[in-house]
């Protein structure tokens, strides 16, 4: 898959690559006519002592300094724009596999963040002077044939220099490539405690944890440093081996030089054209092994990538739009595992609910209740089983489609960066007045934003910590009922509300239900099930019991009444 979209790429930008090896071409073209400058200097001009001809052939040298700065420019703003726009075409494809895979895969030790960083090292890589080298290295033989043409002495000896050179490019490569992999993986894990612990800071105030954590996450650093330093000196010495040597061989090409001249084999303007051109034909030798460690991550980071954007594509947009769901919501035999687990945590549900009714599930903990609704609203995939609305199974809708016929109120509600009105109303960039306000008073929230200092505009931050845990539970439904969805999901919504947000969040379930929707509602507090016409009872992931909620009820004082029962009778006869 990373040469397809490699072979996409070149397609794609083939106009700016082609004026790149253009533009290349010319510069290392021009590069000649130093060589011949200096050549034409030392044996021409100074035997002849011709001031005008010295000035004549310095003017065109400025000239041909003149197009190399000109060149030079339009190659580096080629590649600019190659690498912007290819960070621009697979941004919004890495955004989506970044936000997508723990939803299929399950949280990891990383900190999420990989797919980015791979995009930035692709980017950097491109803008930078790494594909310059890569793009002049074919020019070395072009070089080594001109030294063999002033003599093969001179030929020979920058060849033995590059094979050396390249020998130390492919081990530099060799040592760098696995410890830029176990860099990346280190650099995930070490975010995401950073992260973690950033998340957990006023707990571990309070607990005296601090200390006790700063040490747990610090085993990362060591790592990171450990393979930092291993590759910042890897590339240091390496390098320093590779200019030392460059210098090294530029004297010995001088030195040869020296010796033709003496023994009346080359002019005196061959000893500085032979420098010259050697210096030229090892500096992309050079350059690449200063940028190798750019490029080994731009290489991992295009595999990863490559990878990524099949395993997590965004499914193409449907020809056909379904009508907005009024229909039965019905469950098929669904099994449900957590991404990254092979241990269902639903097995085998099955129901269906009708327009108008309102279901209750209810349980112990780690019974299912949380992996059944994140099934039913989509953001799990069940493994066998199907949800079906309206009769279409989830995915026959576009999920961003799909989604606003939904409404959801998870256990911990988040916000976002901006203002109460925009979280209210998803940030839809066509959201009006009406509806953000008909939303906040169907949760019973217009008169309590009302009495914020800035109304609808108060400013939350990321989390809202402006408001208590009970403001955001309100915050969370009222966005849930956004736009009348037809699915509303309450995921222990009542959690954080008072006696106050409990009638609302009643009324908003009588609400949706006059309207001919239908609602789910995780709760473990029996007084909330009043505006609930259903109930279902999961236990170990299975569905013990459903049915009309009184029926249920019911059903279940009576096992309770049998169980204390029977525990009186061995009680007595234990006696």
């Amino acid at each position: 898959m990373d040469s397809q979209l490699f072979k996409l790429f070149l397609q794609r930008y083939k106009k700016n690559l082609v004026l790149v090896v253009v533009a290349s071409v010319l510069l290392n073209v021009l590069v000649f006519a130093g060589t011949a400058y200096m050549m034409l200097v030392y044996d021409s001009v100074l035997p002849s002592r011709s001031i005008p001809t010295l000035l004549g052939l310095f003017g065109m040298l400025i000239i041909v300094y003149a197009f190399q700065s000109v060149f030079d420019a339009i190659r580096s703003q080629a590649l600019l724009e190659v690498a912007n726009g290819v960070h621009n075409d697979l941004f919004e494809s890495v955004h989506y596999a970044t936000v997508t895979r723990p939803l299929r895969m399950g949280a990891d030790h990383s900190d999420g963040l990989q797919f980015n960083r791979d995009l930035d090292s692709i980017h950097s890589f491109l803008a930078g002077q790494g594909p310059i080298a890569l793009i002049d290295l074919p020019w070395v033989i072009a070089f080594m044939v001109v030294l063999f043409a002033l003599h093969w002495w001179l030929g020979l000896t920058a060849l033995l220099g590059t094979i050396i050179m390249s020998i130390l490019a492919m081990y530099s490569n060799r040592r760098t490539q696995e410890g830029s992999r176990e860099l990346a993986n280190i650099t995930g894990q070490r975010t995401a405690a950073a992260l973690a612990e950033i998340r957990f800071a006023e707990s571990a105030l309070a607990m005296g944890m601090q200390e006790r954590l700063v040490r747990r996450t610090g085993k990362w650093e060591d790592g990171f440093i450990n393979v930092q330093t291993f590759l910042s000196r890897t590339a240091a010495r390496l390098g320093g081996a590779s200019k030392t040597f460059r210098m090294l061989l530029q004297s010995l090409i001088l030195t040869v030089g020296a010796l033709l001249v003496i023994d009346g084999k080359a002019s005196g303007g061959v000893i500085l054209a032979s420098s010259v051109l050697s210096g030229r034909a090892l500096a992309p030798v050079d350059q690449a092994i200063a940028n190798w460690r750019g490029l080994v991550a731009a290489r991992g980071g295009w595999k990863r990538l490559a990878q990524a954007l099949v395993a997590f594509r965004r499914p193409p947009r449907r020809e056909v739009s379904l009508a907005r769901p009024s229909g039965e919501l019905s469950l098929r035999e669904l099994w449900v595992a957590p991404p990254g687990t092979q241990l269902f945590a639903v097995s085998g549900v099955s129901f269906a609910l009708q327009p108008g009714q309102a279901l209750g599930i209810i349980g112990p903990s780690a019974a299912g209740k949380t992996t059944l609704i994140k099934a039913i609203l989509g953001i799990w995939k069940p493994q066998r089983g199907e949800v079906r609305l309206d009769g279409a199974t989830l995915d026959q809708w576009d999920p961003e489609t799909l989604g606003g016929f939904m409404g959801y109120v998870p256990q911990t509600v988040d916000l976002m960066d901006g203002t109460i009105g925009q979280n209210i109303a998803r940030f839809d960039p066509d959201a009006s007045s009406e509806l953000i306000i008909a939303a906040a008073k169907a949760a019973g929230l217009h008169d309590l934003i009302l009495s914020l200092p800035n109304g609808y505009e108060t400013e939350c931050s990321a989390g809202g910590v402006e408001l208590s845990a009970g403001q955001r539970q309100r915050v969370g439904l009222a966005r849930a009922l956004y736009r009348d969805p037809f699915l509303l999901v309450l995921d222990e919504a009542n959690s954080n509300l008072d006696m106050e947000g409990d009638v609302a969040l009643a009324n908003a379930v009588v609400g949706v239900r006059e309207r001919g929707g239908i609602v789910i509602m995780i709760t473990h507090r029996p007084a909330t099930l009043g505006p609930t016409t259903h109930l279902a009872v999961l236990a170990g992931g299975r569905l013990t019991d459903f049915g009309e909620r009184d029926a249920v009820l019911k059903k279940m004082g009576a096992n309770a009444d049998a169980k204390r029962d029977a525990s009186g009778q061995r009680k007595g006869a234990i006696a």
